[in-house]
């Protein structure tokens, strides 16, 4: 399995919307919900977004931005382009935003400005899709989603492959000796892995990777495997698994008392308590 379908199959995102917004739409803001992810891109004229947790950055035509997490976006506006301002608002559900390591915050804004190579690269796709949103036709809604999802494999694809990303799993996966012990990990999280047999997936010695383990991914090899088949569980678990013996044995744990602890720790709740 490849480096991104192996976080993809586990947490696969899917569209929620998909907007075009003109500049009487923008006046009071953008109120981007925190359950969800989103693309913004600028369509026509300029802005300046404005956010408490990121600060302002200023939007051109072509250019767009990933927000990992929604948030409340002031839109500023430049006087000379008040009457051409419009953007392309994609939202995206990735299920349960905590346990989707995807999503964590390290990497919450990230620009693609319209000469950057990635934008260059997704320039056929965004026509097609930026075509049947403003000129829908029979079928645009669902031709429009899977666009939109196509877009976002797309962009995170290229993400990994220009190292667009410097912390968090996305760093980790675009680099090419840390992502064979990722993979591994998210292939078979059943595994007794120790820091020695995913530096040996790794290609590296065990101290030169542990070092740049942590130093990409913000956590030890072994705490990153933990919050894996956590996450993995909770997944399951609020999908309809309710025999936590059989899920425990399948995610590596030789006693269901272990996991249950572990999962505590880790998702903050019992595993009873995550259809509450």
């Amino acid at each position: 399995m490849d480096r991104l379908s192996s976080v993809l199959n586990a947490f696969r995102p899917k569209t929620s919307s998909v907007d075009c917004l003109c500049l009487d739409d923008l006046s009071s803001g953008l109120f981007l919900s925190a359950e969800f992810s989103y693309w913004v891109y600028i369509v026509s004229g300029d802005v300046t977004l404005c956010s408490k947790e990121n600060g302002d950055i200023r939007l051109y035509k072509g250019d767009g931005v990933w927000l990992a997490t929604g948030q409340k976006l002031d839109v500023l506006i430049t006087p000379d382009h008040q009457q051409q301002v419009s953007l392309l608002l994609c939202e995206y559900d990735f299920g349960t935003k905590a346990l989707n390591p995807l999503l964590d915050l390290e990497w919450q804004w990230v620009l693609v400005s319209h000469d950057d190579v990635i934008a260059q690269q997704l320039a056929p796709l965004n026509t097609l899709l930026l075509g049947e949103s403003l000129q829908p036709r029979c079928g645009s809604q669902a031709v429009v989603e899977r666009l939109a999802e196509a877009y976002l494999v797309q962009l995170l694809r290229l993400f990994l492959q220009t190292q667009k990303i410097q912390l968090g799993l996305m760093a980790g996966l675009s680099d090419i000796r840390l992502a064979k012990a990722i993979v591994a990990i998210h292939e078979q999280p059943q595994q007794a892995w120790q820091v020695a047999s995913l530096a040996e997936k790794a290609g590296m010695s065990r101290s030169v990777f542990s070092g740049a383990f942590k130093a990409t991914m913000g956590m030890t090899p072994m705490a990153y495997l933990t919050s894996w088949r956590m996450r993995l569980a909770a997944q399951r678990i609020k999908n309809g698994d309710k025999n936590i013996a059989m899920l425990s044995d399948q995610l590596g744990y030789q006693s269901e008392a272990a996991f249950r602890r572990t999962f505590k720790k880790v998702i903050g709740v019992a595993p009873g308590g995550m259809n509450e």
